[in-house]
């Protein structure tokens, strides 16, 4: 296992590095990382790591998600601390904002994946069929009867689907990327809605 496989093991155990006495200041620690210091970059994860941890918590709300945006954060600093440069702003703000990047971009896709997911129930139910009593069945990553439903679907209506529902891609853009008519692929996608209807209520 390499250092950071070991480095990742201490984050997920909330194992902090201790900080010694005699620590350097945060931008000669960043600067130490960007040259390769393992040390270096385990001192100002110890310096650092509640000040992120907080921030990403702020942002994402969820405990856990927060420890996974701060793992990813301190991955990209040891990896890109050479693009740090000290006469643009402290490393303290480097870093912090690099967090604030990632928390954001977490949001964002959990909520754009929560925007297809409605999209996708919301066009399973569009017919006026009858509604499942709990509504978390219509998502495919957590319901064993409707994924294995869209695996009964023909290749080209499970690559429609996809395209549409789960990369949120226009029907345009799905003709446009399966080299299909416009129309073609409504008519997929209307198919393939029904015969998921069919195979749920049965």
């Amino acid at each position: 296992m390499g250092w950071v496989g070991v480095w990742e093991k201490k984050f997920f155990l909330c194992t902090v590095v201790p900080v010694p006495s005699l620590q350097l200041d945060a931008t000669e620690l960043l600067l130490a990382t960007a040259a390769g210091d393992v040390a270096a970059f385990e001192q100002l994860f110890g310096l650092l790591h509640k000040r992120v941890y907080g921030l990403a918590l702020r942002v994402v709300v969820d405990p856990a998600l927060a420890e996974d945006v701060a793992h990813e954060a301190f991955l990209s600093v040891w990896h890109s601390a050479h693009s740090f440069d000290p006469d643009k702003g402290s490393a303290e703000g480097w870093v912090l904002a690099m967090a604030h990047r990632r928390a954001v971009d977490l949001l964002r896709s959990r909520q754009s994946q929560n925007r297809r997911t409605d999209t996708f129930t919301q066009q399973m139910q569009s017919t006026g069929a009858e509604e499942p009593a709990d509504s978390r069945a219509l998502q495919l990553d957590e319901h064993a009867a409707l994924a294995q439903c869209f695996e009964g679907l023909t290749l080209k209506q499970r690559e429609a689907v996809t395209l549409a529902y789960f990369q949120g891609l226009s029907y345009k853009q799905v003709a446009e990327r399966l080299g299909a008519t416009h129309s073609a692929i409504k008519t997929r996608l209307r198919d393939a809605m029904a015969s998921l209807r069919r195979c749920m209520g049965s």
